[in-house]
């Protein structure tokens, strides 16, 4: 017999499963009691078998099933049945009335059961298969699922970068509902879509090819979509990698997520929202492509600075600026910082790009000050430049190049570097501000550090990150968040900046809750030194040097 008459018969079976079971439960019955009415001389203990089929049709349709098997069994070996053949001697009336209770009790009590099974299967796979958290499905249940040979499917993983955050400022419900809106969102629009939650921050999906373009955009626009969530529209940091795979032969699907895992991985890394698994041998070539332009780059004036200024909330004017690098290629035209600066870090080229960036802000504090202009200026510094014994040395040697004040100078580093190694990185830092620099706690809230831990480094400044930013107008929790940080930190002593800074409400909001200055495209975006020197004339009575 084929598989596909096979496959026939078993669909037919399913179809017509209630009508068989019927069938089959009165043709038992009947049987039994022709073989009653066949044996002569008094067998009604073979009226036993009939609880077979009442048990089988009470199991299989349920309790009003069962107890009608029991009445129809209990009437025919009842009173349709002699207490004797031969004689025809009709049975007492209470022998039979009893066995029909029995019957009939034990027809309820097998659907009863039968459907407490049922139930309880149900519930074990619920948990077996689904997340009873997020109501996702879980790995168990893709490898069950079988996926049609010679298929060709979007393989995709959705890495969320700041669960924690999310988690820690909106609480769990608000995130398992982000993630049930996922969920709802990418079924509506593809129904032959799976969705699975392999991690709290990692989601896999998968779902038959159609335009593969139109889908990976269509990803990006439903994860903004789900983000608004019990009346606020949540910051989230996300990528996604994707991949094709054509359906050969049944295997664990979970394999299929390999190359899309690398992919995200890769995405999350380079700070995009997206990459395709066959784009990362070309984005290696083009890491390699960059490496290979920097060094003469830093040299020719490809790569230069921008700067922000940070301004004081109450007066609106500027107290400080931040250095920021660009790098305008001859054939890449503008390579963006979170594209260059990755793959730099990993190599020792990160120092030659911190010594140049920190001569360049040497060099522009010598203008200002030429000007009668002192403002503190800040450079970013990387863990592997922290992290370089001769990194203090060198900066020391540079600084003594140039007749600037090195409380003009800021260093920026993140929580994460810290973290890394704080023994060291407190030493370094102590060495830097024993010298009169000024440091900073860049994107404070994105880790997982506190206050009070990094009260034991010599920090003069925390940089509140944009997340809170974003999220200050409309979550009550998050502006209470920042009140208290802002308050505590200026217990401890630090300057408090607030990053972000995009609209007017937001800056007046920030100001009331406390904090002293901030930066953003409300006042100023990154600009080249002589606009900067424009803007900065506006209040040159206010900066001259004391």
């Amino acid at each position: 017999m084929s598989k596909l008459k096979k496959e026939t018969i078993k669909n037919w079976i399913r179809k017509n499963f209630q009508i068989l079971t019927i069938l089959f439960g009165l043709l038992f019955i009947l049987l039994n009691f022709l073989l009653l009415r066949i044996v002569p001389g008094n067998h009604l203990a073979y009226s036993h078998i009939m609880y077979i089929p009442i048990v089988i049709v009470g199991s299989l349709l349920g309790s009003y099933y069962g107890m009608g098997a029991g009445v129809i069994a209990s009437l025919l070996v009842g009173p349709l049945t002699p207490y004797i053949m031969s004689t025809g001697q009709p049975q007492f009336w209470m022998d039979w009335v009893f066995r029909l209770l029995m019957m009939v009790f034990v027809g309820y009590i097998s659907g009863w059961f039968s459907r407490s099974y049922r139930i309880a299967r149900e519930k074990i796979s619920e948990l077996e298969y689904i997340n009873p958290d997020t109501l996702l499905f879980n790995i168990n249940y893709l490898n069950k699922n079988k996926l049609e040979i010679k298929k060709v499917y979007t393989i995709s993983t959705l890495l969320i970068s700041n669960c924690d955050t999310i988690c820690d400022v909106v609480g769990y419900a608000a995130y398992y509902k982000f993630l049930f809106n996922i969920k709802e969102i990418f079924t509506k629009q593809y129904p032959d879509i799976m969705i699975v939650q392999t991690n709290i921050d990692h989601l896999w999906i998968i779902k038959p090819t159609n335009d593969f373009e139109e889908e990976i955009e269509n990803y990006v626009e439903f994860i903004h979509q789900a983000s608004h969530v019990l009346g606020q529209h949540l910051f989230v940091d996300f990528a996604f990698g994707f991949s094709q795979r054509k359906h050969i032969h049944q295997n664990l699907i979970s394999d299929y997520f390999i190359q899309s895992d690398q992919a995200a991985r890769e995405a999350k890394k380079n700070h995009l929202t997206s990459m395709i698994f066959s784009d990362l041998n070309t984005h290696k070539a083009f890491e390699y492509e960059i490496l290979s332009d920097f060094s003469d780059a830093l040299k020719n004036g490809q790569i230069y600075l921008l700067y922000q200024p940070k301004l004081d909330l109450k007066t609106r004017k500027p107290i400080g600026l931040e250095a920021l690098i660009r790098w305008n290629h001859p054939t890449k035209k503008m390579i963006m910082p979170d594209q260059f600066i990755p793959p730099v870090e990993n190599t020792n080229m990160i120092h030659e790009m911190t010594e140049a960036v920190f001569r360049w802000t040497l060099e522009f504090q010598m203008k200002l000050n030429k000007k009668g202009i002192e403002l503190p200026i800040s450079i970013n510094i990387s863990t592997k430049n922290l992290y370089n014994k001769d990194f203090y040395n060198r900066m020391s040697k540079i600084l003594k190049d140039y007749p600037v004040k090195s409380n003009l100078i800021e260093l920026e580093i993140t929580e994460t570097i810290l973290m890394e190694n704080p023994e060291d990185s407190k030493l370094i830092l102590d060495s830097f501000s024993n010298e009169g620099y000024r440091i900073a706690i860049d994107d404070f809230g994105k880790g997982y550090s506190s206050l009070a831990y990094l009260a034991q480094f010599p920090i003069t400044t925390i940089k509140v990150d944009r997340f809170f930013t974003k999220q200050i107008l409309i979550n009550p929790t998050t502006q209470h968040i920042v009140k208290a940080t802002i308050d505590l930190a200026k217990q401890l002593g630090y300057e408090v900046v607030i990053e972000g800074i995009e609209d007017a409400e937001t800056a007046d909001l920030m100001q009331k809750l406390g904090g002293q200055s901030a930066q953003g495209y409300l006042f100023m975006r990154p600009s080249k030194e002589d606009d900067l020197m424009t803007y900065l004339n506006q209040y040159r009575d206010e900066l001259k040097k004391g």
